[in-house]
């Protein structure tokens, strides 16, 4: 399984399988949830069981990362998606709908996990200088919490669990702010190294680092809440219009 030979590649087809598969399954459930289920108590409860899969996800995640790194500082997350991953999970499980956290990450995860979806720089890791296969357990276990992550974002909203909303918004820059503090106190008192990306680009050898992307998860994230709230208005006017008309 960690055998060059089995080396797997992002684009390869065991990634773009599971691409597929996840956006048919995600999909499918999605539009089945809208159609059929009308129960908020139901709906309440099928994201209290996702966030119970995500944690355990998450924990299999970090188990797996202690192996690869062959250290049980493994068992600390120390990246956005990491963090994001665990408080989502956490978030769904604690949290009644419309909480303060989900305004921070649905939209950590929703960016993240779409990305480390469809990019998952992390395929074909190294394992004792040998590159992995697909489903090596530190990369199959990072690509279903981030992909499980993702799902949740779209689900919370679709179902109306999560409502963007620009003024709960400025938690989010105050959570990365805090969330950066983290990283380099991790780097400081244990010597991680470049946790949080700070001093490592998310892309080697590019200028995308955590400054560039950061502050465009905060623009995206605002870009979102006033869409939706446009929307919502919009669609407001236009009962309200029928109602007059009628």
């Amino acid at each position: 399984m960690i055998l060059s030979v089995n080396a797997a590649k992002v684009f390869g087809w065991e990634h773009l399988t599971f691409i597929a598969i996840l956006l048919a399954v995600g999909a499918g459930s999605l539009v089945f949830v809208k159609l059929k289920v009308k129960s908020e108590r139901a709906v309440d409860l099928s994201v209290k069981i996702l966030g119970g899969v995500l944690l355990a996800l998450i924990i299999f995640n970090r188990i797996a990362i202690c192996f690869h790194r062959e250290s049980a500082w493994g068992l600390i997350p120390d990246s956005f998606c990491g963090v994001g991953s665990l408080c989502l999970a956490l978030s769904c499980i604690f949290f009644k709908r419309g909480a303060w956290p989900y305004h921070i990450f649905v939209y950590t995860m929703f960016f993240g996990g779409m990305i480390a979806v469809f990019y998952p720089d992390f395929i074909g890791q190294k394992f004792h200088g040998e590159p992995t296969g697909f489903l090596y357990p530190a990369t199959i276990s990072g690509l279903l919490h981030h992909a499980l992550a993702f799902y949740i974002t779209v689900f919370l909203t679709v179902t109306g669990h999560f409502k963007p909303c620009v003024k709960k918004t400025f938690v989010l820059p105050i959570a990365i702010c805090v969330m950066l503090v983290y990283g380099q106190f991790l780097i400081d008192a244990f010597g991680f190294e470049n946790p949080m990306y700070i001093g490592k680009p998310l892309i080697p050898n590019t200028f995308i680092a955590w400054y560039i992307v950061e502050p465009a998860l905060i623009g995206g994230a605002y870009a979102i809440a006033y869409l939706y709230e446009f929307l919502v208005k919009k669609k407001s006017a236009a009962v309200g219009t029928d109602g007059e008309s009628n």
